[in-house]
């Protein structure tokens, strides 16, 4: 199993800053976590519909342990029967963003794209994993290489709209004239795609419940 899109997500979104982006930025946490889901789909092992299902029993029970809390939480979810909108909740928790992270970064490291490092903010330390700039570079040729290709690979669409949805392409390629190239390329060949269309819906529910969380935050601690 290959997590095309969590892994790609976390080697262009992770920094060292004020604060370390994906262990302590809950948008961001959220939608690494949404990667990940985005990967489980793509693959056949979970199908999303009116709800979230599972497609592949036997490849669910063989995720890797990192996926623990994420497979207890949805299991749940199905079995209290809950629909799409609650079931997607599961993408703002803390607990399974973290699994994932280190699982994902530990795999990460393994391939020698990234450097453990030990990050101290004001209120704790942090391990991260830290891209390095080969690895940055290699996703972002990968991505200019796939929005110009004959047909876009689904990992690729889900990457570029979920760094869409985060306004954050702009990070990626830098040079204006560049970017409103590739974005027009990119819904040029997408818009209207049955695949795109689909994951595109999922985006927007996830934003909405991102965004009001967002807002439970902010007044709870207010």
């Amino acid at each position: 199993m290959q997590l095309t899109t969590a892994k790609n997500y976390l080697l262009l979104t992770e920094r060292i800053g004020k604060k370390p982006m994906l262990r302590t930025r809950f948008t961001a946490q959220a939608y690494f976590v949404l990667a990940a889901l985005f990967d489980l789909v793509d693959q056949g092992i979970l199908g999303i519909g009116d709800a979230i299902s599972v497609k592949d029993e036997q490849k669910f029970a063989e995720l890797p342990d990192y996926f623990g809390v994420f497979k207890s939480e949805l299991i749940d979810e199905i079995k209290q029967g809950h629909d799409l909108q609650k079931q997607l909740e599961i993408i703002t928790s803390w607990d399974i963003a973290n699994q994932i992270y280190d699982g994902v970064g530990a795999e990460l490291l393994a391939d020698g794209l990234v450097e453990k490092k030990s990050v101290k903010t004001n209120l704790d330390t942090h391990i991260i994993y830290l891209p390095k700039d080969a690895a940055r570079k290699q996703v972002r040729d990968y991505l200019q290489k796939q929005i110009g290709a004959a047909k876009i690979s689904q990992d690729a669409i889900s990457l570029v709209m979920i760094l869409e949805e985060l306004d954050a392409l702009k990070w990626v390629f830098t040079d204006k004239d560049e970017l409103a190239s590739l974005t027009a390329e990119f819904h040029q060949k997408v818009d209207g795609d049955a695949f795109y269309t689909k994951e595109k819906a999922l985006a927007k529910l996830a934003q909405d419940i991102i965004t009001k969380k967002k807002f439970w935050f902010d007044s709870w601690l207010s």
